[in-house]
């Protein structure tokens, strides 16, 4: 097994005169050849993603340490190696396939490590050292490269060549065992895999008719085949190892899960009864990496430790994580990241991806039930000064459509196109899930490039997400509860905000749905954002709630036998119950804030349970609401 050596560029645990030791997972024997050296280069916890086409690059000296223990020109002999695009495997990872002039002599590789970009110029750098021992002749020398357990399969595979008749479709039968043993050993449990044995088998099974029909299987065939194996099974192997190597990325996020964490976690596990619909909801994390921003500035100084309070959303989104496989699903509600505090629009833009993508890249890797990422309005990166308000500097569909991945619909959910909303079906507990984008607003733009339309300060609906939810998500089976989740509340609910469009179109669905109203139309009143659909319910629906977040309270209502309910932020910065009080939260279980929701259908009850806070105040510990 190859050993994977870590290095974080925010996280070296060591001097700034010393190097990092490799040698409890690396060394190098003189006369190897193509030795593989696996490094995973990280960046606050997070896989770095080799933007600018960086490779890495490994130089120093072999030789004698000298009284500094470092090896100089003085004391060694200069190796260097530098790697292409074909190193990088993923997920932050490279490997290099070392080769013989890496180790001249015995002694001790004393040196630099790190990416450099196509020009040469480097970056994340490191020092470190490993031990070259003596190729002596007495000693087995392996000059071949390395042979993963996959690889030795294959070359199995390739003596059959030399096999025929009866020898063969039985050590051809022998092969695809092993192979079907390995995916298995690895854990491979997801769909892309069982795709590829699925494909493999078939495969297989040609090659045996071939034998069982008498007809000559040439070389040429094998090989062909062969081939074909090789590219299957390397990709539903890479498939896992992203997944499994993922996992550990996620969970190790800002150090992972304090421990003071452990008991509520425990205790909100012990809760979740498997036997209903429960969903994990997390809302308003406003993960930030550049901010010290107070948002009750006139009430209270600024703590010394503000920009960690944004900076611990995205570790605090494993909190809930940790509990997604006893949840049916989780939904993070929008606002998952903040603008960072950038002067130039460009670098924030930038900045604001990267938040984005690691707040996705940890929550697609570290849950184990499906989850959703629903956009709010900060994650739109459009709070900017009229001068910058443009396309250019926002956040765009088609950015989320990649980002939180709505265009590969992980989870056979469907989709309006690549739409931020969504549904989907959980036959088993009789529950659809329906998420609505809360900020479609068109993306259209003036002359100059600025933006008409700012889903900062205004949430909207377009006519093509109204008609998707009249006449496709609330096209339910019989027998089902709806349950609805969206970043911002709907206007006349809980909240009464003149800057919304088209919300009393949604509420008007929603209505018209519990009570079963057919032959409806319904036209909207603003001008800009037109709306005009026609659509019938033929029997009474079922709506547990519709579940929201944006004003980082907490509160509820039931508005004509609808249930409305708000949870608050995980944001400790900017909780508009508490405002300043919680920063003094930080460090402690009440720091986060996130509820389990559990529906059950058949006796018409919705229960939230609170993690964080609120879940010291008997007002929000515990909500039930009859539907």
């Amino acid at each position: 097994m190859i050993s994977t050596i870590t290095l974080d560029t925010y996280k070296q645990q060591i001097g700034s005169g010393d190097a990092f030791n490799l040698s409890d997972s690396f060394n190098g024997r003189v006369g190897d050849e193509q030795v593989p050296l696996v490094v995973q280069f990280k960046e606050r916890g997070l896989a770095h993603r080799f933007e600018d086409g960086l490779v890495p690059f490994l130089t120093g000296f072999v030789g004698s340490l000298d009284e500094n223990d470092q090896v100089t020109a003085e004391t060694g002999e200069a190796v260097s190696y530098v790697g292409t695009s074909d190193d990088v495997v993923g997920l932050g990872r490279v490997k290099m396939n070392l080769p013989g002039t890496m180790f001249p002599q015995e002694g001790t590789f004393y040196g630099f490590m790190g990416l450099q970009n196509t020009d040469g110029k480097r970056v994340t750098t490191f020092s470190v050292w490993f031990h070259v021992y003596n190729g002596n002749p007495d000693m087995y020398v392996n000059k071949a490269p390395f042979r993963s357990e996959l690889q030795k399969l294959l070359d199995a595979a390739q003596t059959l060549v030399n096999t025929e008749g009866e020898q063969f479709k039985a050590a051809m039968i022998d092969w695809e065992q092993r192979v079907t043993a390995l995916l298995n050993d690895v854990d491979g449990d997801v769909a892309k895999v069982h795709t590829t044995l699925t494909a493999v088998q078939t495969k297989l099974d040609g090659l045996l008719d071939k034998i069982t029909q008498s007809d000559l299987l040439t070389k040429a065939d094998l090989d062909t085949n062969l081939a074909t194996f090789k590219a299957q099974i390397d990709t539903a192997l890479t498939t896992i190892t992203q997944i499994d190597q993922g996992l550990f990325e996620a969970t190790d996020v800002d150090g992972g899960i304090p421990a003071y964490m452990g008991n509520p976690l425990a205790t909100a596990r012990a809760q979740v009864d498997t036997g209903l619909f429960n969903l994990g909801f997390g809302t308003d994390y406003h993960y930030d990496i550049g901010t010290s921003y107070n948002p009750f500035s006139a009430s209270a100084t600024v703590p010394s430790n503000m920009p960690d309070l944004w900076n611990s959303g995205l570790r605090k989104a494993l909190n809930l994580l940790s509990l997604s496989d006893t949840l049916d699903a989780v939904v993070f509600n929008g606002d998952n990241t903040d603008e960072p505090a950038y002067s130039d629009v460009t670098e924030e833009r930038k900045a604001m991806i990267k938040e984005q993508a690691d707040f996705a890249t940890t929550a697609f890797t570290a849950s184990e039930s499906p989850v959703f990422l629903m956009k709010g309005n900060h994650d739109n990166n459009q709070d900017q000064s009229a001068t910058n308000h443009t396309l250019a500097n926002a956040i765009t569909d088609e950015d989320f459509a990649k980002l939180y991945h709505q265009a590969d619909r992980l989870y056979g959910e469907s989709r309006n196109g690549n739409s931020n909303y969504f549904y989907k079906d959980f036959p088993v507990k009789k529950v659809r899930l329906i998420g609505l984008d809360s900020y479609d607003l068109p993306e259209t733009t003036t002359s100059d490039g600025t933006l008409v339309f700012n889903r900062f300060t205004t949430s909207g609906f377009q006519q093509p997400q109204l008609n998707w939810l009249a006449n496709d998500a609330l096209k339910v089976p019989a027998g089902y509860a709806v349950l609805l989740v969206t970043h911002a509340p709907i206007n006349g609910t809980l909240v009464t905000n003149d800057a919304s469009i088209n919300h009393d179109i949604v509420k008007h669905i929603l209505e018209d749905y519990v009570n079963g109203v057919s032959g409806q139309e319904l036209t909207g009143t603003n001008t800009s954002v037109p709306v005009n659909i026609k659509y019938s319910f033929t029997t009474k629906g079922k709506i547990a709630a519709v579940v929201t977040g944006h004003m980082h309270t907490d509160g509820n209502a039931t508005v004509n036998g609808i249930n409305y309910v708000e949870t608050r932020c995980s944001l400790t910065a900017g909780d508009s119950i508490l405002q300043n009080k919680r920063w003094a939260d930080y460090g402690t279980p009440l720091e986060d804030a996130f509820d389990l929701i559990s529906v059950d259908v058949a006796n018409s009850k919705i229960k939230f349970y609170r993690v964080g806070a609120g879940s010291e105040d008997v007002s929000y510990a515990q909500r039930q609401f009859k539907f």
